[in-house]
């Protein structure tokens, strides 16, 4: 009997990771709520998440099946969460300031951020390569508390095409450190939008400048979050929540950074599974709804979610919760994926890539492997 017992425990279907977005977005909650050192609970769980993922290990085992409804009720949850979140954010910076002391004001700020970044982002991946509008609603919605209520136009058109080429803003070069990244995805994601959205209009033969753009629309969005945050918190409160949000998207810019860091590929070719890293961790792939399961993602982007398939032989790398916080820190980034680089020219690169591979570490100032002649 007590074995069988254990064995239940350990056979408790895996789709029960899937509720770790939605509690990331809780405790940040309450801890905003009771204000005080509690403020610093939301960023306080990145340090938490990576050391109980690592000491897990990887969980490379198929989803137990998911219903549909369920899977997307998760992902739409999301929303209200995230509201909720910036309301109690709003009070605690406005009514409720009286709870805050000297560096409060920072986990205060730190905590939504992060908690934004990564509460919304996986959701909002998701649903932004969905075809109904309600989901795509949803997901835009979302990434409005990003300062992106349009980056699905350059995920969509420009990454899953251009992926680990120099067109792509999504990949990172080698040698390239995640804060200089940060500011040049977060900009250049913004561009790739722009362009994308004006070339749309010029074949409806309108404007780009058309009051029908994405574009103004996301902009609209976003001045009438910040004067619901202005109604409750004044002046401080939007200054706050810029900020915020500027922060959250360079948070969510670290995800990115992680999962194409140093990948080469011959522009125009077949996307393959070794052109992305993986990140096959339990609190990873369910913390950020198997967005982390990225090879079979980019092999077909209608795949569902829970429907994805882990492949080990593709690409790996640690935790992508692990992976935030190394890449805090350039050195120890460097050492890691120059050694797992090192692996993919030799295992993974064929013909045109090695010697793009071997040009791209030289341009870092890293000894490059050596390429035959193919």
């Amino acid at each position: 009997m007590a074995d069988d017992s254990i064995n239940s425990i350990k056979s408790r279907s895996p789709a029960a990771w899937f509720l770790v977005p939605g509690a990331m977005v809780l405790l940040a909650v309450a801890g905003l709520w009771r204000g005080g050192g509690w403020v610093w609970l939301g960023i306080a769980q990145l340090p938490l998440l990576a050391l109980i993922d690592t000491w897990l290990g990887p969980d490379r085992r198929p989803r137990a099946p998911l219903p549909s409804w369920l899977a997307d009720g998760l992902l739409m949850f999301q929303l209200p969460l995230i509201v909720a979140l910036w309301a109690v954010f709003a009070w605690r910076v406005g009514p409720g300031a009286d709870a805050l002391a000297g560096a409060d004001w920072l986990g205060l700020v730190l905590s939504t951020a992060f908690v934004t970044a990564y509460g919304a982002l996986p959701a909002s991946h998701e649903l932004g390569h969905r075809d109904d509008p309600l989901r795509r609603r949803v997901g835009n919605l979302l990434d409005t508390f990003l300062l992106a209520p349009y980056g699905v136009l350059s995920h969509n058109h420009v990454h899953h095409l251009k992926l680990d080429t120099p067109i792509d803003a999504e990949t990172a070069r080698r040698g390239q450190s995640l804060y200089r990244f940060m500011m040049y995805m977060g900009w250049n994601r913004h561009l790739e939008s722009w362009r994308v959205e004006a070339q749309r209009l010029r074949r409806l033969g309108m404007s780009p400048w058309s009051w029908r753009s994405a574009v103004w629309r996301g902009f609209a969005q976003y001045t009438l979050l910040l004067a619901a945050v202005a109604a409750v918190a004044g002046a401080r409160g939007v200054g706050l929540a810029v900020l915020v949000s500027v922060l959250a998207l360079l948070m969510l810019t670290a995800l990115s950074y992680a999962q194409h860091y140093g990948l080469t590929r011959v522009p125009d070719s077949p996307v393959r599974t070794h052109h992305a890293w993986n990140h096959l961790y339990p609190l990873t792939r369910g913390g950020m709804f198997e967005i982390t399961t990225h090879s079979q993602h980019h092999m077909d982007v209608d795949v569902r979610y829970w429907q994805l398939t882990p492949l080990p032989d593709a690409p790996q790398l640690p935790s992508a919760w692990a992976c935030l916080l190394l890449a805090l820190v350039p050195p120890l980034w460097e050492r890691l994926l120059r050694r797992r680089l090192d692996d993919w020219d030799r295992r993974y690169a064929e013909g045109e890539e090695r010697r793009l591979a071997a040009a791209a570490s030289a341009a870092a100032g890293w000894t490059p492997a050596n390429v035959e002649p193919t």
